[in-house]
């Protein structure tokens, strides 16, 4: 069985796609999926690096890549009840340095959920944690309610473009900041503003929001007084000293300003993101799809920091791969 591991941190080439790997067998309470595809997250370029420190990252080299995945389940634990052999899932395991970018993989059964009916493996793969983490920040940090406005800062990118789609379900005004090439694009997904940042970053804009979802934790919430005004929210998705201190205040009830989403996989989120995506209101967007055996040319197009959407890895017969 082949699975993509790394033995040492580094850049994309101690990526392998490496054969004679454990076949794993399903807990009492777990799924075995066969993987048709899977995403990558800038969290697996960061964990492939070794940048997390050790009180966040404690698993031994060498390890499994990969967090998102859409696949068959094959076989499932005996306590397993609402899922069966054959149905099409779509998933993200709460696994930290994750390992689920493998030809057959034991997830916990809550931590997958039946996948959109309207959507290819490819697609599906897509969506579970950039899904996850918008629906969250939005919905859970920020409580995100209709007819609110939110500005959404990195709105082009995994996170940012469901977060855009997110919010127009949850029924926000979107003001969304990205690069002069993807102004169109974040319109098209649902924002009733788009700014380009190269001509007005996020936290010079003169108006005042509800929330201001920094995806890719920019800034600082100060650096966001004005955007913000008395009352605002601000949430970002990096988990720094300052904003690790903020949300353990927040969890104790000591102030809610500053947020700092933590995303959690979880079957009733993602039968919602199903919900949405197959009622037309929630679509993701893969901008390169590449074999597992090439992961790292998909690796370095998630480094380069200018994806519109997604990038996902998949198995032979799923689609033509990105040249």
């Amino acid at each position: 069985m082949r699975a993509l591991i790394y033995r040492e941190f580094g850049s994309a080439e101690v990526l392998e796609w490496a054969d004679g790997q454990p076949t794993p067998v399903p807990g009492p309470d777990q799924v075995l999926v066969k993987v048709a595809a899977g995403s990558i997250n800038p969290k697996d370029v960061l964990l492939r690096k070794g940048i997390f420190p050790r009180m966040l990252d404690r698993e031994k080299l060498p390890r499994g890549s990969g967090l998102d995945l859409a696949g068959t389940v094959v076989a499932r634990g005996h306590r397993v009840t609402d899922l069966k052999v054959g149905d099409q899932v779509f998933g993200m395991t709460n696994r930290f340095a994750g390992g689920v970018h493998r030809e057959l993989v034991a997830i916990d059964a809550t931590q997958v959920a039946l996948a959109p009916k309207t959507l290819t493996p490819v697609e599906a793969a897509a969506v579970p944690l950039a899904a996850l983490t918008a629906l969250q920040a939005l919905r859970d940090c920020a409580g995100l309610k209709p007819g609110q406005s939110v500005l959404i800062n990195g709105a082009s990118g995994g996170v940012g473009h469901f977060a855009v789609q997110v919010a127009r379900c949850l029924g926000a005004e979107v003001t969304a900041v990205c690069g002069a090439r993807n102004l169109e694009f974040v319109q098209q997904l649902g924002a009733q503003r788009a700014v380009d940042y190269g001509e007005t970053p996020a936290w010079e804009l003169p108006e005042t929001f509800d929330v201001v979802f920094d995806v890719f934790g920019a800034g600082r919430c100060g650096d966001y007084r004005r955007q913000l005004g008395r009352k605002g929210i601000y949430v970002n998705t990096i988990p720094k000293p300052v904003t690790l201190w903020a949300e353990g205040r927040a969890r104790l009830g000591l102030g809610r300003r500053n947020r700092l989403v933590i995303v959690n996989s979880n079957r009733r989120d993602l039968n919602l993101l199903r919900l949405y995506i197959d009622a037309g209101r929630l679509k993701p967007v893969v901008d390169g799809q590449y074999l597992f055996s090439d992961a790292a040319q998909g690796h370095r197009h998630v480094e380069s920091r200018h994806t519109r959407g997604k990038v996902v890895l998949m198995a032979p017969g799923q689609g033509s791969a990105t040249s």
